[in-house]
Parts: C-alpha cells; structure tokens; sequence
C-alpha cells in the first residue's frame, strides 16, 4: 500500500508540475514585434577611486555602452525592452598598480499583452541578460572549489566559436565572448602540483584543529604528500584535471588523461602595467539565455518569450570589432 501511495503522490507531483509548466507557458500573450527600447546608464564612482581616475574610468565606461547601443539588436530593439547600467566595482582592489575593474547589466524584458488593459508592457523581472566585465578575469569563467588554494581557481570553458577575432566560450548555459587588447593569455593552467599542495594545505589545517580525535585526516595528509613525492618535475606542471572524488587520495585525473575537468588560474601577467589604470584592457560580456532556445534553430522558446533570442542576437549580430575600440591606453 506504501508503494502503491508513493506512486500515486509521483504522478500528481508530475501532473501538477505539466499543468504549472502550461499555465505559465500560456499565461503570456507575447508581443515579438512590438517597438522596443534601450537604456543604460553610467552610475557614479567609487571612494576608492580619485577624481581624476573615475572621471577617466566613466567616459571608457560612456564609450563602451555607446558602442553597444548602436548594434543593430540594441539599438532598435524589436518584442523586448532592454534597462541596464554600467558602473566601477563595488570592490576595487587596494592594490593602485593593477586595472580599475568594473561591471556592467542589461537585461531584456519582454513585451507581452496586458489581458485586462489590452496594452503591451514589459516583464518585470527576466534572466535574459548581457552581464558585462571590465578588466576583472576572477569574473569570466565558473570557479572550481579548491580548499587551501591561495589563487582563485577555475573549471576550463568549452570553445564554441570566434567572431570578429575574438573567442566565445560556453559554460553553465552561458555564452562567453572576451574582448582583450593583447594577445598574453588571461588565464593559464593550474598545475598537477599547485592542485595537491592546495589539497595538502587544506587537509594539515583540519588535521590540526583536531588533533586527538580525528584519526582519518592523517592518513589523508600522507597520501597526499606521497602523491607529491612520486610526481616526476614534469608532471608537477602540467595542468591539473580534476576527477572522480576519492576522500582518501587527490581527486586528479591519471597523467596524460583527458578525464576530468582542466582547471585554470589568472595569469597575473594578463594586464599592461604601462597603460593608465582607468584604460580597459579586459572586456567579458557573458549571455545568459533562460527558456528552451534551440542551439540548432535559435528563435522564440516554446512558451513564445522571444527576450532570450534576442540576447543570442546580440551576440551573433554585433560588430565586436568595433565595439573592440573601446580597449584604449587611456
């Protein structure tokens, strides 16, 4: 009867969740080729900046939203309306020799007819967005859990296309294009050695806040110290692949696999320390498309919101190397 009960409660759940799904679905008569609109602005500065560097930092930041409001998808927006800002960090780093970083949102909402008025207005609160960076490669790529790093680390992105020059990658459902002035690499991998010490750091620091009970974490600290030990140097630097977990040894996929995921880190050499810290040499804009849109037929999702496709528009339709001229030495 307990099994039979359970059953029962699973197709309701499953029903219910079908006709949820369909009443949202179908609770949006969706305007595709309503006139939209575009508007961002640039907010302020920051008390970490000087007058004269946030006065510099906004007119690159004026620049660069000028530049991505004349593209054909943003400029004249058709079914959806796009609200967005641009602004320094609300962290800056202490450091003044390294870049200003800053941020950037817009988002895409909807058009849909309003069943009690009849007028079209837009949806409130949409995931469709261009989510932009400024000279901060710690917000480009997802970032992988590694206790006991000292350096950020993240997960490598998968290669999906080049416009313009410049290389989009994908990763969590998201479209990635970087913009950069040089050619030095961002990011760089981390290495088989920096990925144990880490590890190794991470389980001696446990080890040692209980030492009298914990009899398990030292055989754990051993391992991983005898996996270190038996590293050859050349395998000390090749980049680390983060595999299967086993809480006893470091989770590395074996030497020369392809198992895993490749971790990296920022290349702290990424930047030209010539150029003024106001001028942008790093531009991340990720695409974030919510819905069903299809990779092989982009276009409305099933339910009829059109805001994702035109992110995706936005992306395949700009000229980025124009929008590129705003990574200027000043």
């Amino acid at each position: 009867m307990r099994s039979l009960n359970l059953i029962r409660s699973a197709l309701f759940v499953v029903t219910l969740s079908c006709v949820t799904a369909h009443a949202v679905g179908s609770e949006f008569d969706y305007l595709h080729d309503h006139p939209g609109k575009f508007s961002a602005t640039v907010i302020g500065s920051h008390i970490a900046l000087s007058k004269s560097e946030s006065m510099a930092f906004n007119r690159n930041l004026e620049r660069l939203r000028a530049l991505l409001a004349k593209q054909s998808t943003l400029a004249a927006p058709r079914g959806v309306e796009i609200k967005g800002y641009f602004r320094p960090n609300d962290y800056q780093p202490k450091s003044k020799k390294v870049p200003i970083p800053g941020f950037g949102l817009l988002r895409f909402h909807s058009y849909f007819s309003d069943r009690k008025t009849g007028k079209p207005v837009p949806f409130c609160c949409p995931t469709d967005e261009m989510s932009v960076s400024v000279n901060d490669p710690e917000k480009g790529l997802e970032a992988c859990t590694v206790p006991g790093s000292p350096v950020k680390v993240f997960c490598e992105p998968t290669w999906v296309d080049e416009l313009a020059g410049f290389p989009v990658y994908r990763f969590n459902g998201m479209d990635v294009i970087i913009l950069q002035r040089s050619k030095v690499p961002v990011w760089i991998p981390l290495t088989r050695e920096e990925f144990v010490r880490a590890w190794l750091a991470n389980w001696k620091k446990q080890a040692a806040d209980s030492p009298a009970i914990d009899t398990i974490t030292p055989q754990i600290v051993r391992n991983h110290q005898a996996a270190l030990d038996a590293m050859t140097p050349e395998e000390r630097q090749m980049q680390a692949r983060e595999f299967t977990w086993d809480p006893l040894q470091p989770n590395l996929a074996p030497v020369g696999s392809t198992q895993g995921r490749p971790l990296l880190k920022v290349n702290p050499a990424w930047f030209d320390p010539k150029f003024p810290r106001s001028a942008f040499q790093l531009i991340i804009i990720a695409f974030s498309y919510s819905g069903t849109m299809k990779d092989d037929a982009p276009g409305p999702t099933e339910f009829g919101d059109i805001a994702p496709y035109r992110v995706w528009q936005a992306l395949h339709s700009s000229d980025w190397r124009e929008i590129s001229g705003v990574l200027t030495n000043k």
